[in-house]
């Protein structure tokens, strides 16, 4: 039943575009349905391990970092972590469940786990990818700002960045993302007990095309998660390359301490000398928050870079509900194309930080 006014041209587009143009590949399209299988198989699965794989290396480069009291630190850990949950939740999102729709008898070896796949993660696990992208952007785009702050207000940032209010910001993203994301684990999820315990969905709201589908799911989840935090990290980005080029030696503007040379706190240094150790660790401090800077902008970059097909798909799904457009074959295949961008984004990040970590510890060394 159409519960919308006649009135509104949006909605009633909005409507007849989800009507008239269903179409599940599984259902409608075999052929491309396993033409994307296949790719899966072939291109998404090599992909994820090696993103696995390079990001757990980075994240045992990072286990045992410099003692340097930065948040900088906490949030490179989280990103590690949150690109190892993604890559992890994305490649069972798209393979377990075209496993498990071959082993549908008894007799099947892994019958007894995909029984559990199909009662307990059939419909849980896309919700859980959901949130998992919803924190990793926020995060990334958390830590964009963060440089931005740490790179424009040296010593205010020096005097209140702190690994406790790094984790607290990330804990205020994650309840944040928490709040935005339940709508689709308590409405759009159903506990149902008979003839066996399991999850489905509920009809009425991921079926029914209705208020909720419209402004969450085509408006606020699109706009929230891939619009938003894009358009914020391209500025803060921005931002942070003029403040570079501004001050090319990343000095603190009163702390400065140049070995061999002459700064503006010379003259403080002669009435207050530095301790060798003191101005060492100042030194140490500056080329840390240097390779930090060039490795959040090169992780930031990779991910508008990555990231970007995704944008044109929301883009495109606008376009076509605003014109009674239906989708075609190549909407599907750029969506998909899109995903493997995304854990691309993720893999490379690995590599990035692994680069950024040897120098510290070659630094550490010397």
């Amino acid at each position: 039943m159409n519960i919308f006014r006649p009135g509104n041209v949006f909605e009633r587009r909005l409507v007849n575009v989800m009507y008239n143009c269903y179409h599940e590949p599984k259902v409608h399209d075999h052929e491309l349905y396993h033409s994307l299988n296949s790719a899966n198989l072939f291109g998404l699965l090599p992909l994820g391990c090696i993103g696995i794989i390079f990001n757990a290396c980075a994240l045992i480069c990072l286990y045992r970092p410099p003692k340097i009291t930065s948040g900088v630190f906490v949030f490179l850990k989280a990103v590690l972590i949150l690109d190892h949950c993604q890559l992890l939740a994305t490649i069972l999102y798209a393979l377990l469940p075209q496993f498990c729709d071959s082993q549908y008898a008894p007799h099947h070896t892994f019958y007894g786990v995909c029984m559990l796949e199909r009662r307990f993660l059939r419909e849980t696990l896309p919700k859980i990818v959901m949130l998992i992208n919803t924190v990793h952007v926020w995060t990334i785009a958390a830590l964009s700002a963060h440089r931005y702050w740490k790179i424009s207000r040296p010593v205010k940032s020096r005097m209140n960045d702190t690994p406790r209010r790094a984790k607290l910001i990330l804990a205020v993203l994650f309840l944040a993302a928490v709040a935005f994301r339940l709508p689709v684990f308590l409405l759009e999820l159903r506990v149902k007990l008979s003839p066996m315990l399991r999850i489905t969905t509920d009809p009425d709201w991921t079926e029914v095309i209705g208020p909720y589908r419209m402004i969450y799911h085509s408006l606020l989840d699109p706009f929230f998660s891939n619009v938003v935090p894009f358009i914020w990290m391209a500025l803060f980005s921005l931002m942070t390359l003029h403040e570079v080029l501004k001050s090319r030696d990343f000095s603190y503007k009163l702390i400065a301490t140049e070995i061999g040379g002459r700064t503006a706190c010379n003259a403080c240094r002669i009435q207050f000398p530095l301790l060798p150790a003191r101005r060492k660790s100042d030194v140490f401090r500056q080329k840390q928050e240097h390779r930090a800077t060039i490795s959040i902008i090169l992780m930031i970059l990779f991910y508008l870079a990555f990231h970007s097909l995704q944008l044109y798909t929301i883009f495109r799904k606008w376009h076509l509900i605003l014109n009674d457009e239906c989708p075609a074959r190549i909407d599907y295949i750029l969506t998909q194309v899109a995903v493997w961008l995304s854990l691309a984004s993720a893999t490379v990040n690995a590599f990035v930080f692994i680069a950024f970590t040897n120098k510290l510890e070659n630094t550490c060394a010397h």
